[in-house]
């Protein structure tokens, strides 16, 4: 067992859709909320749990183009196909995974899915459209589905699961061994949505910092030791959050930068003007004074922070609230600190 860069440990090296992750470079295609499961562990909310809804990262989406749109913005060599089940939209699941691989060159496609829907059929499907990798997400209580996994596939296969306390995982374990090319290991998260049991169930998290479940880590260290000949990795709540997201958006914050705007990291640094009056009206009366631009999403003006700065007066003199603000560079433009001037 070895410990990663990543705040991770590993025996062998990391499966190509894990590899993408840690570099930013996947795109996070959530396809559909449906799901034949509703697990008490869902860190999904309430906006997307069991509803069929799509978003390419933190983008809404209404039309499929707008997917090639987002893994262009975001820099992503790859894609990762989750939900919900992509299965239970297998159709859309194929257009989608068809679609990408006629838009890009030497794109690599993972997809999550759970047993139900699985059969000899929609792998040979999956296979025939380009998908890559398939990370199957067995049910730990209930073994009648396991057969699943050894359907045969020349796409890599593995497994993914959370690793909650008090399971018999090593089952599992010595089941899909030779079945399978890998197993992730995701700590246990707490999740503030109604569907997340864990809480009642008397979970806890490790400590205050994080989110992660007391048990989870300890027991994904035990596992690479017990199986150092499997080819495994523990994905920890620290790699979601310090790594695998900031280097996304580090990339996506370059490529969405517009002339006025300056990056920190996975942040914007803007000028940002709010008011009562229509845009384009509010853009007239300031724009022989200084560079603005609308913003319809957040219904404001954009300029640099410096210009903000030397036109306060003027942009105050008409009504108007100057403030400098510092946002991720994801699609719904998070906000992470303001200062009206």
């Amino acid at each position: 067992m070895k410990k990663t860069s990543y705040y991770s440990f590993a025996n062998g090296t990391l499966p190509p859709g894990c590899q993408m992750c840690v570099q930013g470079r996947k795109l996070v295609l959530f396809v559909t909320g449906l799901c034949p499961r509703s697990c008490y562990f869902c860190p999904l909310s309430e906006q997307k749990f069991h509803k069929d809804v799509m978003y390419a990262n933190e983008r809404p989406i209404t039309e499929l183009k707008e997917i090639i749109e987002e893994a262009r913005i975001s820099g992503a060599h790859g894609c990762g196909i989750t939900g919900g089940d992509p299965l239970a939209q297998f159709e859309r699941t194929i257009t989608i995974i068809t679609m990408l691989k006629a838009a890009f060159q030497n794109f690599h496609i993972h997809l999550y899915t759970p047993l139900e829907l699985v059969s000899e059929e929609k792998i040979c499907a999956l296979e025939e459209a380009g998908l890559d990798e398939i990370r199957f997400h067995p049910d730990l209580d209930d073994t009648k589905l396991w057969e699943r996994i050894k359907i045969a596939t020349t796409m890599m296969k593995g497994i993914e699961i959370p690793c909650i306390p008090g399971k018999d995982i090593k089952k599992l374990l010595h089941f899909v061994q030779g079945h399978v090319a890998f197993v992730n290991l995701n700590e246990l998260e707490y999740a503030d949505a109604s569907q997340n049991k864990l809480e009642e169930m008397g979970y806890t998290t490790k400590n205050i910092y994080s989110y992660g479940i007391a048990g989870s880590e300890t027991l994904g260290l035990q596992l690479l030791e017990e199986f150092p000949d499997m080819r495994m990795h523990f994905c920890t709540a620290k790699l979601k959050d310090s790594v695998q997201m900031v280097q996304r958006l580090s990339l996506r914050a370059k490529n969405v930068q517009k002339p006025y705007d300056l990056v920190r990291g996975m942040c914007l640094l803007r000028g940002a003007i709010y008011g009562e009056e229509d845009l384009y009206i509010m853009k007239e009366k300031l724009q022989d004074s200084f560079f603005v631009d609308i913003d319809f999403m957040k219904k404001r003006l954009l300029c640099s922070q410096k210009d903000l700065k030397k036109f306060k007066n003027i942009i105050k003199s008409l009504g108007y609230t100057p403030v400098l603000v510092e946002e991720l560079a994801s699609y719904d433009q998070m906000e992470i600190e303001s200062l009206e001037v």
